[in-house]
């Protein structure tokens, strides 16, 4: 397996680095996959090993969302995103991995101080988190894929003078984890019930 610039929150999540248009993240040319190539390696020993011993939730979240069952991630799915972020100082942001796209990206401008939870909900940046399929790229919505897809992370579909509604910069590669698990999941379980 070769070894590529993933981030991890602890030994159970695989993540790619954040990243955004342009450029593109490190080792990702103008065609291929290799960050789903990498995932669908790793998953690959994770799903035929004898017994899980890790729980991997990039894994267990798309067979969720294959499946047809809900799922609890900002990386994968259409769900709203409602997760929020009080700074040390009392400031309400947006998730850190906003502040990858630009400065003052998780910026919500509203504190604990003054502000509610749900005023926090009510802002425009986190209401478009909320929106599903209204927040997606046209290229998105006509996917076969996006409803375990979602877009991808969101921080990874900003593009600087066109926002958020971008497919994910990982795209490619989303699509080759995606589907090199459904194959997986319908090879074990019989047809029918993935994408």
């Amino acid at each position: 397996m070769s070894t590529l610039p993933f981030a991890s929150a602890g030994p159970e999540a695989y993540t790619s680095r954040h990243a955004t248009w342009p450029p593109p993240p490190p080792g990702l040319p103008d065609r291929g996959t290799p960050y789903g190539d990498w995932l669908a390696a790793v998953f690959d020993r994770w799903w035929h090993a004898g017994r899980r011993r890790t729980r991997v939730r990039i894994f267990q979240e798309c067979i969720a969302l294959l499946l047809g069952l809900p799922a609890a991630t900002e990386q994968f799915g259409l769900q709203p995103f409602t997760a929020a972020v009080v700074e040390t100082d009392g400031t309400i942001e947006q998730v850190d991995s906003l502040k990858t796209a630009y400065p003052g990206a998780a910026a919500t401008g509203l504190d604990v101080f003054a502000h509610s939870f749900d005023d926090a909900l009510a802002h425009p940046g986190v209401a478009a988190r909320q929106a599903g399929l209204a927040a997606l790229a046209p290229d998105c919505v006509a996917c076969p894929l996006v409803t375990v897809c979602g877009g991808g992370h969101y921080a990874h579909r900003y593009r600087e003078g066109h926002g958020f509604r971008n497919p994910s910069v990982y795209c490619a590669d989303l699509q080759r984890l995606i589907r090199h698990i459904a194959a997986a999941v319908t090879g074990e379980f019989g047809g029918g019930a993935v994408a």
